[in-house]
């Protein structure tokens, strides 16, 4: 997926390439780290551990003034954290007085249609500086836990990733928000540079377990991303 979404990304850089030269359009790419973290929704959940994550993407920026844009494109991010939550599906009544407490440690991925408005400010002449806000719209693609939790007389430690995507929810919308800064090379090639705040909206767990446990975590992340622009 990782592969055929930065082949996808670079066929339509150079496809579109024409077009961003217009004044109005400007399409690039952009890459960076994350920093990813689950915040509780709930007294049965918990946050545990930061990860480390990483998101690239294809921005495409439609500038009706020449300060004022709307931004979109699409990102896949690279989730990586870790956290506490309520399972009672593991034991044998499936009883909620007989739940387990699990700590697992999550990779995760998504695709994200981001649609923002960013506004754009010369500094000094020498580069311009922008900040941006908006919603994204997530699919969540997969989920990979390793659990540890202790089960009646027995403590599980996970040693391998097992697949857990049927516990998430395949819709995960989120509110961003960016401040970043751009310097041109030339007329037709600039680089940029901006951290990013990501809040997801809704319980990344299904409404069948927020029902049954009580569990809420909603997904998070500041991303440091580098790019270009055309």
């Amino acid at each position: 997926m990782k592969k055929i979404s930065l082949i996808f990304s670079f066929v339509v850089l150079f496809a579109l390439g024409g077009i961003a030269q217009s004044g109005d359009f400007r399409i690039g790419l952009k890459l960076g780290p994350s920093f990813d973290w689950a915040s509780s929704g709930s007294v049965v959940t918990q946050h545990e551990e930061m990860g480390l994550g990483f998101n690239a993407g294809l921005v495409l920026d439609y500038y009706f003034t020449d300060n004022i844009a709307v931004s979109t494109g699409t990102d896949i991010n690279f989730y990586r954290m870790k956290y506490r939550f309520i399972d009672y599906r593991m034991t044998e009544d499936h009883l909620y007085e007989n739940n387990v407490s699990v700590s697992r440690r999550l990779k995760a991925s998504n695709l994200e249609i981001p649609i923002k408005v960013k506004a754009k400010f010369d500094i000094a002449g020498l580069f311009d500086a922008y900040v941006e806000a908006g919603g994204s719209l997530g699919f969540n693609l997969k989920d990979f836990g390793k659990d540890e939790y202790s089960l009646y007389w027995t403590d599980f430690h996970g040693d391998t990733y097992e697949d857990c995507t049927n516990q998430y929810r395949a819709f995960q919308p989120s509110l961003v928000f960016g401040v970043g800064a751009e310097y041109e090379l030339n007329q037709l090639l600039s680089v940029f540079a901006q951290l990013t705040f990501n809040h997801a909206f809704v319980n990344a767990f299904v409404s069948s377990l927020e029902k049954q446990t009580g569990i809420i975590l909603r997904n998070n992340f500041i991303g440091i991303e580098v790019g270009i622009m055309l």
